[in-house]
């Protein structure tokens, strides 16, 4: 056939003369290879989660400092730090297929990075907590609340346990001095932990035997199934790869070695150690008062060469799809292997959640840096590490950090609020002690509210070309909403962009409110001037 090289524009000018004739699919175009690139090099895609949330925070406490004390925003900075991070999402670079001195190299500058960000968060909070009026304080500190909602947890504030209630999108400064009482109804042994919501139970083994949903008085794990077993199968497969029936084999699994419990202010605590050969893994199991979060804060030294660690929870619920996140919404994907395109779904991708309801209640399975997932019938499973060595040698080989969480919820992944749960444990809110000082900003400040749950603000920041605020937003539920938003300052003008912040259309929205209807899953972008 006859070869012309030209734009690729071109290309897509002729072909969008037709597209009426198109036939239109609808849904994934899930790609039946390379599922290893879901989970191989942990720490590059732990770093690359990491990074993409610090500078959400950094762009958020850039845009508020410039807006309340007017603070330099650091554009050029963010500019650079933005390209270097992007590189590193390259192909090979983020799938984990690249040679071992990509690693590290780009681990090195991840690290150095992510140092830089978190200064310059530091520096931008500073900016404006130190304008923060606390002469009536005792004690204060400070609550940053990066989410678009309001939020009450138990925090650790230096020795001291405190519940604290956070405004969405800003600050809220607290009384240490007036901490309150901790919950006296926690239990932490051995074989078991509990809450006012969760009783756990433990097998000699280590595994979970049973979890107890006492505020709806059912079991979530089936009679005679254990949960976090800590599984370790054969893996000859190489960066991209691994094998289809991996789990068709017997696995081997991490042994106990000890374990030891205590409570700490409102946390029910089973600190687990474990060995596998070469290989030592650490857990502190972690049942918080008000909680229906169980975390695995996990640390793992892996020395396994063609290995794959992976852990189950069989879950006591019936469901056809599954729930897992993805950018700015979901996507459901079968429970079942009732056809080849579902069979081939053996291991799939989800960010921050994965999920299965039946109608009155479900079970997600959370993460702080995992992508590599496997859901069949009742069992939710994660793809901890792996350890090809091509082309990358000795691939994952060391320490690695990650901590997941099972969280049962009443009625669907949306009534149990999942997708907040998945940000909440991302995004925890942090906080600063302050002295007694005098200023001009209050004691509380939130950018804005937003009255629709399924409506997220993504991102905040100094738009590219002016000195106005970038607002993305999004529904994630999959349903069509009504959002008010409330601003804290009054706005003299809104428009409605394009994600390139160009193509503006006027919206009415005069002082501090502004009404907007979403589409399922639609994004939208203002350009605002404060």
């Amino acid at each position: 056939p006859p070869v012309i090289q030209e734009p690729a524009y071109k290309f897509f000018q002729r072909i969008d003369q037709d597209t009426h004739r198109y036939k239109k699919w609808t849904g994934e175009l899930y790609l039946e290879r390379h599922r290893g690139t879901y989970t191989t090099q942990a720490r590059s895609k732990r770093f690359n989660r990491k990074m993409e949330l610090a500078l959400r925070e950094l762009e958020l406490n850039a845009a508020l400092a410039q807006n309340l004390v007017h603070a330099h925003y650091p554009a050029d900075r963010l500019d650079e730090i933005w390209k270097e991070i992007l590189l590193y999402q390259f192909h090979d670079i983020l799938p984990g297929s690249s040679i071992k001195r990509v690693y590290d190299e780009s681990l090195a500058r991840y690290a150095s990075l992510h140092s830089e960000v978190l200064d310059l968060t530091n520096k931008a909070k500073t900016a404006v907590f130190e304008k923060i009026n606390t002469a009536a304080l005792q004690n204060p500190a400070v609550i940053s609340n990066s989410l678009s909602w309001p939020r009450t947890e138990w925090l650790k504030i230096g020795p001291q346990w405190t519940r604290v209630s956070a405004a969405p999108l800003g600050y809220t400064t607290i009384d240490l001095a007036n901490a309150g009482k901790l919950p006296n109804n926690l239990i932490a042994k051995k074989d078991v932990l509990e809450n006012d919501i969760l009783k756990v139970s433990f097998a000699p083994d280590g595994s979970i035997q049973s979890i107890f949903d006492k505020s709806a008085q059912r079991e979530i794990i089936p009679a005679a199934a254990s949960a976090n077993r800590l599984a370790v199968y054969p893996d000859r497969g190489d960066a991209w790869d691994f094998s289809m029936d991996y789990a068709d084999r017997q696995p081997d699994y991490f042994t106990l070695q000890s374990a030891s419990a205590n409570v700490d202010g409102p946390q029910a605590i089973l600190h687990q150690e474990y060995t596998y050969g070469q290989s030592r893994l650490t857990q502190d199991i972690i049942l918080t008062h008000g909680s229906r979060r169980l975390d695995f804060v996990t640390h793992i030294d892996w020395q396994e060469t063609h290995k794959m660690l992976r852990t189950s929870f069989p879950v006591d619920i019936h469901a056809r799809e599954a729930t897992c996140e993805i950018q700015f919404g979901s996507i459901k994907r079968p429970t079942h292997a009732n056809t080849t395109w579902d069979l081939a779904k053996f291991e799939i991708c989800a960010h921050k959640y994965l999920d299965i309801s039946q109608p009155d209640y479900g079970v997600a399975l959370l993460n702080d840096c995992k992508y590599g997932h496997k859901v069949l019938g009742n069992i939710l499973d994660l793809d901890l590490l792996r350890s090809p060595d091509y082309p990358g040698k000795e691939a994952d080989r060391g320490e690695h950090e990650l901590t997941y969480c099972l969280f049962p919820h009443p009625g669907s992944h949306i009534e149990g609020k999942v997708i907040q749960a998945g940000y909440e444990l991302n995004c925890p809110l942090q906080a600063t002690p302050l002295q007694k000082q005098t200023g001009s900003l209050p004691a509380a400040f939130s950018l804005l509210t937003v009255d629709a749950p399924n409506v997220i603000v993504e991102t905040v920041k100094k738009a590219q070309d002016s000195d106005n605020l970038i607002i993305r937003l999004y529904e994630a539920a999959g349903c069509s909403a009504r959002a008010n938003l409330n601003f804290a300052m009054d706005i003299k003008h809104i428009e409605q962009v394009d994600m390139m912040e160009e193509n503006p259309i006027p919206l009415s929205a005069p002082g501090t409110y502004l009404p907007l209807s979403f589409r399922p899953f639609e994004i939208q972008t203002l350009k605002i001037s404060v």
